[in-house]
């Protein structure tokens, strides 16, 4: 799942390396640090997702909280209901 804030970009997997976690990796580590600061961000060789963290779902879902609140609807202006 990718979700697009006004600040950063988000990419949400289900994690190879942890059991019952998730891999939020980002643009931004800053962002990553606000959501997950309890969290290790781990610098990675993505170019375009360069941070990541590993989360327990539990934790992942008191972030998505934060995370959809910060959804940067402006290019949802394409898709609209009529077309639906």
């Amino acid at each position: 799942m990718i979700i697009q804030t006004t600040s950063a970009n988000f990419m949400i997997e289900k994690s190879e390396k942890k059991d019952g976690c998730v891999s939020i990796r980002s643009n931004s580590q800053d962002e990553l640090n606000r959501f997950f600061g309890s969290l290790e961000i781990i610098v990675t060789e993505d170019l375009y997702y360069a941070y990541e963290v590993l989360s327990c779902k539990q934790e992942f879902a008191n972030a998505m909280i934060l995370m959809v609140k910060e959804i940067d609807y402006s290019e949802f202006a394409e898709f609209s209901l009529q077309t639906a």
